[in-house]
C-alpha cells in the first residue's frame, strides 16, 4: 500500500509508539528539569596570553586578551550591545544532553520518523528511560562580560541566565543583547530575556515561540545567527533539525532541513524566510539589506557554501541525505555546485563554495578597524583545531540578481574561532573555543584594533552615540544621523524615527536625501511604521518612488511596498519586471506574488522566459511572483503548452510550490531539463496524486539518473504488478548505466520487506509489506536480461533471483563461478547463492572451488564445506588456520572461531602458543584473537589472556596492534567516503575529493608506515601533521613564542609565527613548550570495529598518489 507522505506516520511501525507514548504522558515520569550542576570551569593560566604570538593578523592590528578562563567557557557565539558589554552563549551539554545521531545508530529511525520536538522527547524516554533524567545534569547559559574601567579587559562576569537544562534543550548557540533585553535560540524555544534593574542578570524570561529542534540530527545543528535587519525585523537560523512552530492560526513546518525565519521583535508576525541550508550558523546583512549565511557542508567530499539568503529560497539540503552512503541528489545532483548548466531549477545555488567550517560571520559597519575593512564580510572557519582555524574576509560583488565573491584572504589565522562581530569602539572582537570539538571548559574573547582607528574621531563619535542611545534625540538630528557612515547608527535612527512615529520625516528622507544610504533607510522605516501600525497608507508615499533614478530605491521600494500589499503600486511593479537592473526584476516579482492579482501573471511569465536559466534568482522571483498572483493551477493552464521551455519550467516549478497534480503532465515534456525537474516535484515534495503517471513514464531509454531514480522509485512504492514488471524491465536492459541498474535489482530484492526509508531521497515514508511474488513474477519474466552486463550487474542479479527463490539461476550462477575473468568475490558469492539455492551439484562445486586459484573462491568453498560436512572440512580448516596464505588463513579462523568444537579449540590454541612466541603472521592476527574471544575453552582463555597481558600499559594504540596488516583496502575505501560516524572525508581530501580541514592524504601510503597511520586513528595527538600542531615555547630568556611547527629534528624546532616568519629554537634553550591537540577526534576507535580500523588502515596505505 502506498503511504502517501512521510508525514503520514500512522501505518509508520515507529510513530505510532511515540504517539502512545505521548498520549501516556501524564502517567510517565518524565524527569523535569531542577537546578543543573554548576560546571566545573578551567583555572586561571597564561595559556591565552601566551598564544597570542602565534595569531596571524593584518600589519598594523593589534591583538589583546579581553577575557578568558574562568570568566568564560565553552563560548559558542556572542552578542555585544549598545554600550559594548558582551554577552556569550556559554555550553555545557554537549554529548550531555545535545546528542549526535552519528553516536545514537540506535535511535536514528526514530530520529528521521520525528515530526515535533514532543516526538523527539518521546524517543528519548523510550530508548533511556530512568537515564533520560541524566540529561537534566548540566545546562547552557548566557554570561555577560564587562569592561567596568575602560582598559580593554573584562573585569567583570555575571551569569545573566542560566537553568537551560530540560531533557530537550540546547545547544543555546545564538545571542543578541540591545537595550536591556536579550534574545537567545536555545532549541526548542526562541527566548526573551529582561534586565529590568540593570544588574546584569535576567529577571524576567518569556518563550517567544517553541517547537525548533525536531530532530537530534549531528550536534551544533543548533538554532542561532540572531541579528535585526534594516526592516526592523528579528531574524534567526536554524540547522537541519528542524522546527514545527504553531503561532496563532499559522503553523510552520520544516522537520526535515535548516532555515532562516523572521518575527518582530515582540515574536509576532513568524515568518520563514528560507530553507534548504543545512546548518546556516550565522547571518548578516550588507548595507543593501542583502542576507548571507555561510553553510556547512555534509562531509562526503562535497563543499561548503556561501550562500545569498533570498525571500523563499531552497537552497536544496535535506537531513535524510547525510544517512544515503553518497549523499543522495546532494552530491548526484551537484546541488552544492555554484551555478551551473543543468542544476535543479528549484534551488536557489550558492555564491561559491568557500571555508570548511563556516561559524560566526559579521559585516563591516562602515567605520573601525582600517580601510582595508570596509565593505568586507568576516567569516570565522572553524575546523576544529587552532592551526589551520581562523577568520577569512572577503567582499560580494553584484553579479546580475545575486552576487560573486572576491579579495579573499585569511586575515586572522591560527586561532578557533567560534564567533566575531565589531565592537562599539572600532575593534573586532573573536571568540576561541580553543580545541576540539566537545569543548574543554576553557575561553577566550580576544580584540584586535588599529591604535590610528581607534583614536580618530569618528569612532569615538560612534561609541558615544550608541551608548547615549537615540530615543532621546529630536527629528532633525536622527534624519541627519540617518546618513552616517556607521550602518548601527543609521539602523538605530530609523528606529528611533519610527518610534517617534515620524512618517513624514521618512518620507522626506526617503525622497529627497544626498545620501542614497540614508533615501534606503526612509524606505524601510516608512515600511517598517506601516508594517507595525497595520496600516499600509503610511508608506503611500512610496509607490512614486518605484520611478526612481536610482536603481536600489526602486528595488528596496518594491521590496517593501509588496511586503505591504499597497494595491496602488500595481502598474509601477508590473512595470518593474522589465526594468534594466536585475535586483528591481527580482524584488518586483516578489511583489507582484504578495499582491495577488492576476493582471500580472502575463508579466511574471514574459520574466521567467527572458530570464530563462541566466539568473536563478530571478526565475526564483518569477515563480514566486506566479504563485502569489495566481493562487491556483487554474491560472496557469494556458501556458502549459507554451513553446518556451523556459516558460514550461517556470510553470513546473510554480506547480511543485502549488502542490499540483498537473506536474503529471509534463513528466513526458520534450525537454529533459523540463521533464526531470516535474519528477523531481512528484518524487521529493510529494505530490502523491501524480505518482502514478511519473512510474507509468518509467522505461529502459530514461538514463538520466535523477529523472530514472525518481520513476524507479514512483514504481517501487505504487507496489503494483505493473510497477515491478516495469523495474525488472528496466533493469533487464543494456541501456542505463551499471549504477540504475543495480538500484533497480535492489527494488526487487526489497520488494516484500521494504525499507521505511526512502531508496531515493532517504526521507521516511514507510511502505507495507508486499507479497514477493510479485517481483519474482517480473524477475523470471525478464531473467535472459538480468545476467547482461558487467560484473556487479550479474553477481547483484543473482544474488536478487536467490533471494526470490528463483532456482532457475543456478545453471547461470555456475557458468559465472566458472567464468576466470570475473573478479574472485563475484565468483565466490556465485559459489555461495548456490549453497542458498540447494544447488544438486553443490557438492561437485564446492570440491572443484577448494583447488581454485582464487583465494576468495578457495575460502568460501570451505565455509561452506564446514558448513554441510563439519569434519571433512577441520583438517582443511587446520592446515589453512596454522599454515595458509593471506585470506585462506584469515576465513579459516573466523570459522574455526564459529565452531565451537574441541578440535576448533586445540587449533586456536597452537594459534595462540604461535602468536605468543612472536612468530604468528600479523595479516591473520586479529581473527586469530577475535575467534579466540568466541571460545569458552579455559586453554583458549588462558593464552588469550597471557597475550593481553603483552599490551604495553596506558598505550592506546597498544590495544589495536593487530590492525595493522591484513585489512581490505576497497572495504577500507567504503568506510572512508561513506561511514558517517568517522566522516574521514570530512577533513581530509583524497586526490580531488574531500575536505580541507586535515591534511591532504593522496600520498600517505608513500609517505608514511601503517604504525604511522594506525597511531593517527587511536591516538591523534601523538604524533600531529607537520603545518597542523601549534606549539606554545617559553625560552630560557623568558621569550614567549607561538605557532605552527614547520620542521623538528633532535636539536631544533621551527615554528612560524603569526606574522609568517619562521623562527628557530634550539630545543636545549626551551624551558617550557605546550603542544594543541590534534583536531582528530580522539574517539574515533570507539565508531569502527578492529575490523574495520584494519581495513580503513589498509585503505591508507594503499594511497599512493594514484588517481583512485
Amino acid at each position: 500500500m502506498f503511504v502517501t507522505s512521510f508525514r503520514s506516520l500512522a501505518t509508520a511501525g515507529i510513530l505510532p509508539l511515540l504517539a502512545l507514548t505521548l498520549s501516556l504522558r501524564s502517567l510517565l515520569a518524565v524527569p523535569t528539569a531542577g537546578p543543573a550542576e554548576e560546571p566545573t570551569i578551567a583555572g586561571e593560566s597564561q595559556d591565552a596570553s601566551q598564544v597570542m604570538s602565534g595569531f596571524k593578523k593584518p600589519e598594523g592590528i593589534t591583538v589583546s586578551l579581553f577575557a578568558a578562563e574562568p570568566l568564560v567557557a565553552n563560548p559558542v557565539a556572542f552578542g555585544i550591545d549598545e554600550r559594548g558589554r558582551v554577552i556569550v552563549c556559554e555550553t555545557f551539554r554537549q554529548s550531555k544532553g545535545v546528542e549526535d545521531n552519528r553516536s545514537h545508530a540506535h535511535w536514528l529511525d526514530d530520529d528521521l520518523a520525528a515530526q515535533t520536538v514532543e516526538d523527539r522527547l518521546a524517543y528519548i524516554l523510550k530508548h533511556l528511560g530512568d537515564k533520560a533524567g541524566d540529561y537534566t545534569k548540566h545546562d547552557d547559559r548566557l554570561r555577560l562580560l564587562e569592561d567596568t574601567n575602560g582598559d580593554g579587559v573584562a573585569d567583570k562576569s555575571t551569569v545573566f541566565a542560566k537553568g537551560f537544562n530540560q531533557i530537550v534543550d540546547g545547544t543555546g548557540a545564538g545571542v543578541l543583547l540591545r537595550k536591556g533585553t536579550a534574545y537567545y535560540t536555545c532549541i526548542p524555544h526562541l527566548w526573551m530575556l529582561k534586565d529590568a534593574d540593570n544588574d546584569g542578570v535576567a529577571e524576567d524570561r518569556k518563550s517567544l515561540h517553541e517547537g525548533y529542534g525536531v530532530r537530534f540530527a549531528f550536534r551544533g545543528h543548533d538554532m542561532h545567527g540572531l541579528i535585526i535587519g534594516q526592516d526592523g525585523r528579528l531574524y534567526f537560523s536554524i540547522g537541519d533539525r528542524g522546527l514545527n512552530v504553531k503561532q496563532g492560526d499559522k503553523h510552520f513546518v520544516n522537520p526535515s532541513n535548516g532555515a532562516v525565519l523572521r518575527c518582530e521583535l515582540d515574536g509576532s508576525n513568524l515568518e520563514m524566510f528560507a530553507t534548504g541550508l543545512r546548518n546556516p550558523q550565522e547571518l548578516a546583512f550588507d548595507d543593501h539589506g542583502n542576507l548571507f549565511t555561510g553553510d556547512n557542508n555534509s562531509d562526503s567530499g562535497d563543499r561548503a557554501r556561501w550562500v545569498y539568503v533570498v525571500e523563499g529560497g531552497d537552497t536544496g539540503w535535506r537531513m535524510e541525505y547525510q544517512y544515503l552512503s553518497d549523499r543522495g541528489p546532494f552530491n548526484r545532483e551537484k546541488i552544492w555546485h555554484p551555478q551551473h548548466e543543468g542544476q535543479p531549477a528549484y534551488i536557489i545555488p550558492p555564491i561559491t563554495n568557500f571555508a570548511d567550517g563556516p561559524s560566526g560571520l559579521a559585516f563591516d559597519p562602515g567605520t573601525g578597524m582600517t580601510d582595508h575593512f570596509r565593505g568586507r564580510f568576516l567569516l570565522c572557519d572553524f575546523r576544529g583545531g587552532p592551526g589551520n582555524s581562523g577568520v577569512r574576509t572577503f567582499r560580494n560583488k553584484p553579479k546580475g540578481a545575486s552576487f560573486e565573491l572576491v579579495d579573499d584572504e585569511q586575515t586572522f589565522w591560527n586561532v578557533l574561532a567560534t564567533d566575531v562581530d565589531f565592537n562599539t569602539d572600532g575593534s573586532i572582537l573573536l571568540s576561541d573555543w580553543v580545541n576540539g570539538w566537545n569543548g574543554e571548559n576553557k575561553g577566550r574573547l580576544y580584540t584586535f584594533a588599529s591604535a590610528e582607528a581607534a583614536k580618530s574621531a569618528i569612532v569615538l563619535e560612534v561609541k558615544k552615540l550608541l551608548a547615549e542611545g537615540f530615543s532621546h534625540r529630536e527629528t532633525a538630528e536622527l534624519v541627519k544621523l540617518a546618513a552616517h557612515a556607521d550602518r548601527r547608527v543609521r539602523m538605530e535612527s530609523q528606529f528611533a524615527l519610527v518610534e517617534k512615529n515620524e512618517a513624514a520625516a521618512l518620507a522626506t528622507l526617503a525622497k529627497s536625501s544626498d545620501s542614497l544610504l540614508a533615501r534606503l533607510h526612509g524606505v524601510w522605516g516608512l515600511a517598517q511604521l506601516a508594517r507595525l501600525k497595520r496600516d499600509p497608507s503610511i508608506a503611500q508615499p512610496l509607490v512614486a518612488l518605484l520611478a526612481d533614478d536610482a536603481g536600489e530605491v526602486r528595488a528596496q521600494t518594491a521590496k517593501m511596498v509588496g511586503e505591504l500589499k499597497l494595491a496602488a503600486a500595481l502598474p509601477a511593479l508590473l512595470k518593474l519586471t522589465s526594468d534594466s537592473e536585475p535586483r528591481v526584476r527580482h524584488f518586483a516579482a516578489i511583489a507582484l506574488g504578495y499582491l495577488g492579482d492576476k493582471s500580472a501573471i502575463e508579466g511574471l511569465v514574459k520574466l521567467a522566459d527572458d530570464t530563462g536559466a541566466a539568473d536563478p534568482v530571478i526565475r526564483h522571483a518569477a515563480v514566486m511572483g506566479l504563485v502569489g498572483a495566481a493562487r491556483s493551477e487554474e491560472n496557469l493552464k494556458v501556458y502549459y503548452t507554451s513553446s518556451s521551455p523556459s516558460i514550461r519550467m517556470a510553470m513546473v516549478l510554480a506547480l511543485r510550490r502549488l502542490k499540483s497534480p498537473d506536474l503529471g503532465l509534463f513528466v513526458n515534456d520534450i525537454d529533459p531539463l523540463v521533464r526531470v525537474e516535474a519528477a523531481r516535484a512528484i518524487y521529493d515534495v510529494p505530490v502523491a496524486a501524480a505518482l502514478p503517471t511519473l512510474a507509468a513514464a518509467l522505461s529502459p531509454a530514461v538514463t538520466d539518473d535523477a529523472l530514472a531514480r525518481r520513476m524507479l522509485g514512483a514504481n517501487f512504492r505504487l507496489g503494483t504488478a505493473e510497477a515491478a514488471e516495469r523495474i525488472a524491465k528496466f533493469a533487464a536492459s543494456s541501456t542505463p548505466s551499471e549504477t540504475l541498474r543495480l538500484e533497480a535489482l535492489g527494488m526487487l530484492a526489497n520488494w516484500a520487506k521494504p525499507s521505511s526509508r526512502d531508496r531515493v531521497i532517504g526521507v521516511w515514508n514507510p511502505l507495507e509489506p508486499r507479497d514477493s511474488a510479485i517481483a519474482k513474477t517480473a524477475f523470471q519474466a525478464n531473467i535472459a536480461g538480468m545476467l547482461t552486463g558487467g560484473d556487479k550487474v550479474r553477481s547483484e542479479a543473482a544474488k536478487v533471483a536467490a533471494g526470490l527463490g528463483i532456482n532457475e539461476i543456478a545453471p547461470i550462477l555456475i557458468e559465472l563461478l566458472s567464468d576466470k575473468s570475473l573478479s574472485g568475490k563475484s565468483r565466490a558469492d556465485s559459489l555461495w547463492i548456490l549453497g542458498q539455492l540447494g544447488s544438486d551439484k553443490l557438492n561437485e562445486l564446492i570440491s572443484t572451488s577448494l583447488k581454485d586459484a582464487d583465494p576468495y573462491v578457495r575460502s568460501t568453498a570451505l565455509r561452506m564445506l564446514a558448513l554441510i560436512k563439519p569434519a571433512e572440512a577441520f583438517p582443511l580448516l587446520e592446515i589453512a588456520a596454522l599454515d595458509g596464505q593471506g585470506v585462506d588463513r584469515q576465513q579459516a579462523l573466523v570459522v574455526l572461531g564459529s565452531l565451537a568444537t574441541s578440535d576448533a579449540d586445540a587449533v586456536l590454541t597452537k594459534g595462540l602458543d604461535t602468536l605468543l612466541a612472536g612468530k604468528f603472521p600479523p595479516y591473520a592476527s586479529l581473527d586469530l584473537v577475535e575467534a579466540a574471544a568466541k571460545s569458552e575453552s579455559p586453554e583458549v582463555k588462558d593464552r588469550l589472556k597471557k597475550y593481553e597481558s603483552t599490551r604495553a600499559a596506558g598505550d592506546p594504540v597498544a590495544k589495536f596492534i593487530e590492525c595493522l596488516e591484513g585489512g581490505d583496502a576497497d572495504a577500507g575505501r567504503v568506510i572512508f567516503y561513506e561511514k558517517t560516524q568517522v566522516s574521514c572525508v570530512r577533513c581530509h581530501k583524497v586526490a580531488q575529493t574531500g575536505g580541507e580541514v586535515g591534511p591532504e592524504l593522496t600520498k600517505i601510503g608513500t609517505d608514511k608506515a601503517r604504525q604511522y597511520l594506525l597511531e593517527a586513528i587511536a591516538d591523534p595527538n601523538r604524533a600531529i601533521a607537520k603545518n597542523f600542531e601549534t606549539v606554545t615555547i617559553l625560552d630560557l630568556d623568558g621569550n614567549v613564542l607561538s605557532g605552527i611547527v614547520k620542521f623538528e629534528n633532535d636539536k631544533r624546532v621551527d615554528l612560524m609565527t603569526g606574522e609568517g616568519k619562521i623562527v628557530s629554537v634550539e630545543k636545549e634553550n626551551i624551558d617550557q613548550r605546550k603542544s594543541g591537540k590534534s583536531s582528530m577526534p580522539e574517539d574515533l576507535t570507539k565508531h569502527l570495529s578492529k575490523s574495520e580500523l584494519r581495513d580503513l588502515v589498509a585503505f591508507l596505505a594503499s594511497l599512493k598518489g594514484e588517481s583512485k
